[in-house]
């Protein structure tokens, strides 16, 4: 229970309007213990009336005032659970739609290798737990708590009228709270594994979505399909054993129930039959005992769902409480235009690595300077680049902005100063429009055009039926590799940076798409710095300065025409071997 604890410290501001909740439970619960009192103020009276201890105008006097009590109380209930209905569901509204907001918030200041490091399904399996949570809550607020309440009545009423039934009545409700506490820390672990299971098959499911065409492309229905089956086939397992330990204590739980039912209506018809109660209170003793049984019930089911609610609770408190690694100092100031940036003796390890992905790395891009990155895969190229958006921290050295550390500044003003162009261009679903105006808040259509223009993806969008209103579909699938590299480029243009980042964004394009983009980089690079990862040689020949790495170093540094003089270097054999490939083709 600590877990949703948790939960409800996220959304203290409604905790008086669930108190109010609770107040106008116990106002239905005491209505629903008062109307058995009713029915017994009738039934009394017409057994006088039958045995000649009242007349008949007294009785239907008495009659009469016991109907109407009766109306008053159905109206009044009826009217005030209404309310309580409405404020319930408002209620309930307001709070997820806040949980939302307040752990959607959480999840957009996550560091970036939370995400790298898990599925995009079982994340969002976990952000989709505020329903469960938040549903459980005002289950237990509104209706259980109202059952509480007349349990509560109607007890402390069988204890005066009936002593030893309303012992027996007593003596149950621990004994069921007991029994369902019991099986639900049974199953505890049973649940979070099923729960890890879900969130692996949403993982699956979103993994298929996202690589349809490459599940089609190797005819990999079956495989994806298998891989599907055998989590769902353990889920299934899991959760039969966890059902099949619920329905074991809940028949043993059952049974002892009925046996007390059973005792306490035998133990007041005898007493009946001695004259010990009256047939009124003979109905009150039975209506009140059959209510207790009726409210424990679901104040028991309450409590075994509460275990699938404190795991849904714990993922999501698992979501919320991630370290976040990047963080941004008490004293961080915001970044000016960046001028020039400097990596200074820096080392980095991925988080849960021990292999080093940098070591002892120095340069400086000067303002308005354009310095290549390029070597092998896997040889640090990208995690410059991250480093460079303090996607993450250096672990060794410094990254000098302006000549002060990258770290002294505030993350949102870095990132607002810089514009990255990258080889995997991420569309919203959403039209271009949208897309392009998402690097400036508040920018207008003919600020949208311009940029478009200069990034040489106007033409195009022109041609569209709905223009800059066209929809891209997921990832911007109903567009071109081009296309969406040009929308790209328009939204840095749009963005104005400072410094610019380029992660191999003319690869994989033909001919007249790649000219296309390179007259869009030229514009976007005018007067700017930049950093820029190359595959193709040819397109970095211009740099200013071009860095070779080689397995986390610094292997040669230079300008195109110097390191094409060291015929034994690694650039020299690079570009030699994509010269000779390009000729073969």
């Amino acid at each position: 229970m600590t877990n949703i604890w948790k939960i409800i410290q996220l959304i203290p501001e409604y905790r008086g309007r669930i108190i109010g909740l609770i107040l106008s439970s116990a106002v239905l619960g005491f209505g629903a213990t008062a109307t058995p009192y009713v029915f017994r103020s009738i039934v009394n009276t017409i057994t006088d009336l039958f045995g000649n201890r009242v007349d008949y105008d007294a009785a239907l006097i008495a009659v009469g005032w016991a109907v109407g009590a009766f109306a008053v109380i159905r109206l009044f209930t009826t009217l005030f659970g209404y309310w309580q209905d409405h404020q319930s569901d408002q209620l309930w509204l307001h709070s997820i739609s806040t949980l939302r907001r307040r752990v959607f918030e959480t999840m957009t200041g996550l560091s970036l290798d939370y995400y790298e490091r898990n599925r995009v399904g079982d994340i969002t399996d976990r952000f989709g737990n505020c329903i469960t949570v938040t549903q459980w809550l005002f289950q237990l607020s509104e209706g259980t708590l109202a059952s509480i309440l007349q349990l509560v009545f109607g007890i402390i009423v069988l204890l005066i009228k009936a002593p030893a039934v309303g012992l027996v009545m007593l003596l149950l409700v621990p004994y069921n709270l007991i029994s369902s506490y019991l099986a639900v820390k049974k199953t505890k672990p049973l649940r979070r594994r099923w729960n890890g299971l879900v969130g692996k098959m949403s993982g699956l499911l979103s993994e298929m979505v996202s690589q349809i065409a490459t599940v089609r492309s190797f005819a990999g229905e079956r495989i994806v399909q298998r891989r599907y089956d055998a989590v769902q086939d353990e889920w299934w397992d899991v959760r039969r054993t966890e059902t099949g330990i619920e329905q074991r204590s809940a028949v043993v739980v059952n049974l002892i129930n009925s046996l007390a039912v059973i005792g306490s209506i035998g133990w007041v018809a005898w007493g009946a039959l001695h004259q010990a109660y009256t047939v009124g209170d003979i109905l009150l003793v039975f209506a009140l005992t059959q209510a207790v049984i009726t409210t424990i019930v679901p104040i028991t089911r309450l409590v075994n769902t509460a275990g699938d609610v404190d795991s849904a609770s714990e993922r999501l408190v698992e979501l919320i409480e991630v370290p976040t690694t990047v963080t941004d100092r008490t004293d961080a100031v915001e970044v000016e235009p960046i001028r020039h940036i400097e990596f200074r003796n820096v080392g980095f390890t991925y988080p849960g690595q021990t292999r080093p992905a940098l070591r002892n790395l120095s340069f400086t891009a000067g303002e308005g300077q354009t310095v290549a990155l390029v070597g092998p895969s896997g040889s640090g190229k990208s995690t410059i680049i991250k480093l460079a958006m303090r996607f993450y921290d250096v672990s060794e050295g410094e990254i000098l902005i302006n000549g002060r550390d990258i770290r002294s500044y505030t993350q949102n003003s870095l990132r607002t100063r810089i514009g990255a162009v990258l080889q995997d261009i991420a569309l919203f679903n959403d039209s271009i429009g949208d897309n392009i105006s998402f690097a400036r808040v508040g920018a207008q259509r003919d600020d949208v055009i311009e940029a478009s223009k200069a990034a040489h993806a106007d033409d195009f969008i022109s041609r569209l039926p709905e223009g800059y209103d066209t929809m891209v579909g997921e990832r911007g699938v109903r567009l071109s590799g081009g296309e969406k590299q040009r929308i790209a480029i328009a939204r840095a243009i749009l963005r104005d940076p400072s410094l610019i980042i380029l992660d191999e964004a003319t690869s994989a394009l033909d001919t007249e798409s790649e000219k296309l983009v390179q007259d869009g980089l030229k514009t976007l690079l005018r007067g700017r710095t930049a950093l820029v990862i190359a595959h193709r040689l040819s397109t970095i020949a211009s740099a200013d300065k071009i860095i070779v790495m080689k397995d986390g170093q610094i292997a040669e540094e230079g300008d195109h025409d110097s390191l094409l003089d060291r015929q034994q270097g690694l650039y020299s054999r690079l570009h030699g071997l994509q010269t000779h490939v390009a000729k073969v083709v």
